[in-house]
């Protein structure tokens, strides 16, 4: 059965997971010789930042894949299956390639000279060259015989002997049989060395062919082995071309004549043919050859096919560098030099765009405009001009002139429908709720990565973000209260919960995470509470975004409904992940493993992370999300997105933050923002009876969840040495605890959740076990991480007072139909 490749215009955010896990697999455990890092080094545009980077490796410390979250970042930034594939391509990555690129047949492009002759002693090269998919394996013949080692396009053997003179041939294929395909044979004549008449036993005994191949580069592994097809020789006639005179290596000035110069003997009369890079120049058929004056195009390797009809030779190959000369006055250099790159821009609709670009260097400078990688005809000015449609494309400039061509820095234009008015927010925040790990209810994989992405993609558009996982609903109900105060006019409020959800007379309810298995209304929070709540601050924008099902809870019968009746003020967006009645869906884990459920996302966050970033109106942004769900195979017939809105302003989630006149309350958001997202301040702590010090490093993966790594940074005169927490207060939940060496070192992880549930500072004990002169010991410190993120809020306060607890009859009655 054959594969099925996506189509190459595809975004890589809409790989299959499928796929994208075995890319995943590939690229990290490749690492560091043809991994992820590779893979951003090959992406000719300087797309990440080292910070950037540094976020991505990082993914490796939480059991996470950097592969994974490279995707993500190529797929939000526009990049597409044909982008990977040439990224790959550029590293030669086959086995990655193998799930994105179809088979290719093998096609010979340069095929090895017919004869030639070499002198005893001497160094004999023969080149061919092939392309295909997978990748061209070469295999080199003497007559019927395999040459051992010689796996290059191009076979090089040293010290050339009289027994050497044979059929040479090239077997080349790509892993189907049927594909194998030989060369045309050379026929190697062995020109007699008088230096070497009187030791040739003695040298002869030395090596046998296959050790005198000279490899230069590393080959493709071999697939498979088959055995070539019986070569059918002939003679050589005594009057084939011998090169007498072969061309030789130069060096030589820009703008300078270059002369090459190669003489034969033999009959009847000879011809020549000069040769550049393997490929054969036009006109040059005498035995000089001869440019007037060179530019960089003529660097190269120069050789001469001398022939007569009965056989042929190849000379030596020359190589032949071009130099550029001293910088004249005023010329800071000879090669272009860009001195001003095309900048990025983003205009509306309508827009006449200018890029310019600035170059010095020798004259004549040339000029030529690339769009999305394909040169744009007739475009070879110092400006582009261009009144280009709705969309985002690439544009660059490369400059040459007779000593070099050098290619600009892109500039990417996004043009985009104008608004009647732009918007901006004088703030912008997002409270993101994921409730996974239920009580009571059946566990969900998305919750955890969902709030992760976005949390990413939020943060990217510069929005200050809360991300919490697995509320009570006391937490819920203050977490919501806290992201209101940081609400006010003129302010961008975002509220998202995944996880398990009802509906219930047209309100919809969010179940924490502890709810009991019988839960009813006074159990869970209302959504439309909650934008009861941030109606309350009026702000300039309300988006809700629900990822849960819309199904009847039969327990809620028994609890009396609050109506709540949110103000209308023109500023409202709320988004269902389904419509009423119907469930909402994650993706399937594609392998029963915890590398496999990081991976998985609910239907709503695999399409929404894609148009986040558009600089559209929010209700467009959902209508695109809509229509992807709907073009979505696995999606389309079982899950239906309901949009409500009454936003009468065009405003965007990318609208820019403009807090001149509000600077003051900007401020106080953003310190109380930030009191609840500090991390401890990385320490050393010594343990002077081993001479060792271990290094506490934090990071934060939500705002109730860090993690912390403890590092021996100086081993002292231990063999052994590990350092790892203990004792972390049960108030909190230690979610794993693993061992980790990315750089060589001792070093371990310890993932702690629920932050919002201390009571106190979070002190843990700190444990040291060394190896000494072969013996073990141990040695504890006491460590105090303070409150750490969202600690300090005491989400964990009571809220609320004569909730009714679920009896025995309502436990017996409850029926488990919820999928979110």
């Amino acid at each position: 059965m054959s594969r099925a490749f996506p189509p190459r215009n595809t975004n890589i955010c809409d790989i299959s997971s499928k796929i994208i896990k075995e890319l995943s697999h590939i690229l990290d455990v490749a690492a560091p010789v043809s991994g992820w890092r590779e893979l951003i080094d090959a992406i000719p545009e300087d797309m990440f930042d080292t910070y950037e980077v540094e976020q991505i490796a990082m993914k490796m410390y939480s059991k996470e894949s950097p592969t994974y979250a490279l995707m993500y970042k190529l797929g939000t930034r526009g990049k597409t299956v044909q982008d990977l594939i040439s990224y790959l391509d550029t590293m030669r990555c086959e086995r990655a390639l193998m799930f994105l690129r179809n088979y290719e047949p093998i096609v010979i492009t340069r095929q090895p000279v017919g004869s030639i002759s070499v002198m005893e002693r001497k160094t004999l090269h023969i080149e061919c060259e092939a392309t295909g998919f997978p990748y061209p394996r070469y295999q080199w013949f003497k007559g019927q015989k395999e040459i051992k080692c010689a796996t290059e396009p191009k076979l090089v053997i040293e010290d050339i002997r009289l027994e050497d003179e044979e059929k040479y041939s090239c077997r080349i294929h790509n892993n189907r049989k049927e594909t194998v395909t030989f060369t045309k044979p050379t026929v190697v004549k062995v020109i007699p060395n008088p230096e070497a008449v009187n030791n040739r036993e003695v040298i002869y005994a030395r090596s046998s062919i296959s050790e005198r191949v000279k490899t230069t580069t590393k080959s493709t592994p071999a697939i498979h082995q088959f055995q070539p097809a019986a070569l059918v020789q002939s003679p050589l006639r005594q009057d084939a071309p011998v090169i007498t005179e072969h061309p030789v290596q130069q060096e030589i000035l820009c703008l300078q004549p270059l002369r090459l110069t190669c003489n034969a003997r033999g009959a009847p009369i000879l011809q020549y043919q000069w040769h550049k890079d393997g490929i054969s120049l036009p006109g040059a058929t005498q035995n000089m050859y001869l440019v007037e004056k060179t530019t960089v195009a003529d660097y190269g390797v120069y050789t001469c096919v001398v022939s007569n009809g009965v056989g042929e030779a190849r000379s030596t190959e020359a190589n032949v560098r071009i130099v550029a000369p001293i910088p004249g006055p005023g010329m800071s250099s000879v090669m272009p030099k860009i001195i001003q790159h095309p900048k990025t821009a983003l205009v509306p609709a309508g827009s006449i765009v200018q890029f310019q670009i600035e170059a010095t260097g020798m004259e004549p400078l040339k000029y030529q405009w690339f769009k999305d990688r394909v040169e744009m005809p007739g475009e070879t000015g110092k400006k582009l001009q261009l009144q280009p449609d709705v969309g985002k494309h690439t544009y660059y400039c490369s400059v040459s002139n007779p000593c070099g061509t050098v290619h600009s820095k892109s500039g990417d234009l996004s043009v985009y429908h104008p608004r009647d008015q732009e918007y901006t927010a004088t703030d912008k925040v997002v409270l993101l709720i994921g409730n996974n790990m239920y009580k009571n209810e059946r566990p969900l994989y998305a919750p955890k990565n969902d709030v992760r992405v976005l949390a990413d993609a939020f943060e990217q558009i510069g929005y200050r973000v809360v991300s919490l996982l697995n509320l009570t609903l006391d937490e819920m109900l203050n977490a919501v209260d806290i992201f209101c105060s940081l609400l006010d006019k003129g302010v961008y409020g975002v509220f998202y919960f995944v996880g398990h959800g009802f509906e219930k007379q047209g309100q919809c309810y969010l179940v924490p995470w502890d709810a009991p298995a019988a839960y009813g209304i006074d159990q869970c929070l209302c959504a439309e509470y909650v934008l009861v709540e941030m109606q309350k601050k009026n702000p300039a924008l309300s988006v809700l975004m629900l990822d849960v099902c819309r199904r009847e809870n039969e327990n809620a019968d028994r609890d009396q409904i609050t109506t709540y009746k949110p103000d209308v003020r023109g500023n409202t967006v709320f988004f269902y992940s389904t419509s009423f009645g119907l469930q909402a869906f994650e993706e399937e884990p594609c392998q029963d493993s915890e590398e496999s459920r990081n991976t998985v996302s609910g239907i709503f966050v695999k399409h929404f992370k894609k148009y986040i970033h558009l600089e559209k109106d929010v209700v467009n942004v959902f209508n695109d999300v809509v229509k992807a769900i709907k073009s979505d195979r696995s999606a389309s017939d079982i899950q239906f997105p309901e949009l409500r809105s009454n936003l009468r302003d065009d405003r965007c989630l990318t609208d820019k933050i403009v807090y001149q006149g509000h600077t003051r309350a900007y401020t106080k958001r953003y310190f109380q923002w930030k009191a609840a997202h500090e991390l401890p301040q990385p320490q050393t702590v010594t343990f002077p009876e081993f001479d060792i010090t271990v290094q506490l490093d934090y990071q934060k993966l939500f705002s109730n969840a860090m993690n912390v790594f403890a590092t021996v940074i100086n081993p002292g005169r231990a063999t052994e040495s590990l350092a790892w927490l203990t004792d972390i207060p049960p108030t909190v939940c230690v979610e794993q605890s693993i061992v980790v060496q990315p750089y060589h070192v001792p070093r371990t992880l310890t993932v702690i959740t629920d932050l919002q549930r201390l009571q106190e500072p979070l002190i843990v004990l700190l444990v040291l076990t060394v190896k000494i002169n072969g013996q073990k010991q141990e040695c504890r410190r006491s460590v105090n991480l303070g409150e750490p993120l969202v600690a300090p809020l005491q989400l964990r306060k009571p809220r609320t007072t004569g909730r009714k607890e679920p009896t025995e009859q309502d436990e017996a009655r409850y029926v488990n139909t919820h999928y979110r």
